[in-house]
């Protein structure tokens, strides 16, 4: 039977190879509608949506989710395709230009939450370590 020290070991060497979970906040500038827009011009994975963050997250990797606050809450999910520093481009929905920078690409199904978390918006991201539904 292993020891307690190896236990904890391997748990860690685990944990850290995992990748985490983050969350965002749209800007209640932003009405949802035309967030939802964007959603749904990336739904079927042919495209994807950005987010510019302030830093590259740690730990984040393709096929964790990134969910999204609006309104005080945490609403849903999208799964991330992609996360990193990029170059400028223009918004294929909005036409805004936008410029280099770190930022998390994300595409697919918009999971919206069966009962929405209660959260205060913020700047940049958070970590969420658990899975939501």
């Amino acid at each position: 039977m292993p020891s307690v020290v190896t236990v904890r070991k391997i748990l860690f060497i685990i944990e850290s190879n995992m990748g985490r979970n983050i969350c965002i906040t749209v800007p209640k500038s932003i009405k949802w509608e035309q967030y939802e827009k964007e959603i749904d011009a990336v739904k079927d994975g042919e495209q994807e949506m950005n987010y510019r963050l302030p830093t590259v997250p740690k730990d984040v990797e393709v096929g964790d989710r990134c969910y999204v606050c609006y309104n005080g809450q945490i609403i849903g999910w999208m799964e991330i395709t992609g996360v990193g520093k990029r170059d400028g481009f223009d918004c294929s929905t909005t036409g805004r230009k936008w410029d280099e920078g770190s930022y998390i690409s994300r595409s697919g199904e918009f999971h919206y939450l069966k009962n929405p978390v209660p959260m205060k918006g913020f700047m940049g991201y958070r970590y969420i370590d658990q899975d939501l539904d």
